[in-house]
């Protein structure tokens, strides 16, 4: 989940599209990967089975293994969007939404 928003951070701050990203700096790109693969783990380190509720009761929050899985899917489903829209648009995602402006240096 957390690469989408970061994906879009960077594309803000920089210009540059998910795949220029990737080609630029492959190891970092990376190395984000397998930390936030780790990451997911830590509930299961912790203990919890899929067949009990996270405990995380921040923000008064109670989230079940059901709601969890439905967010990685969606995440997943728009981190997939934001490559193809990059892909078929050759822009990155904030410009192909009209978010960011798109840098004409030819005219």
């Amino acid at each position: 989940m957390l690469a989408v928003p970061l994906g879009l951070w960077l594309e803000a701050t920089t210009g540059q599209g998910l795949l220029e990203q990737v080609k630029d700096h492959p190891i970092t790109v990376f190395a984000v990967f397998v930390i936030l693969g780790l990451a997911s783990y830590v509930p299961i380190v912790r203990g919890y089975t899929l067949k009990e509720p996270f405990a995380n009761h921040n923000f008064g929050f109670n989230w079940t293994p059901k709601a969890e899985n439905w967010n990685g899917r969606i995440a997943m489903m728009g981190f997939t969007g934001m490559l193809f829209t990059e892909w078929i648009s050759g822009v990155n995602t904030l410009q192909a939404w009209g978010l960011q402006s798109i840098p004409f240096p030819h005219l």
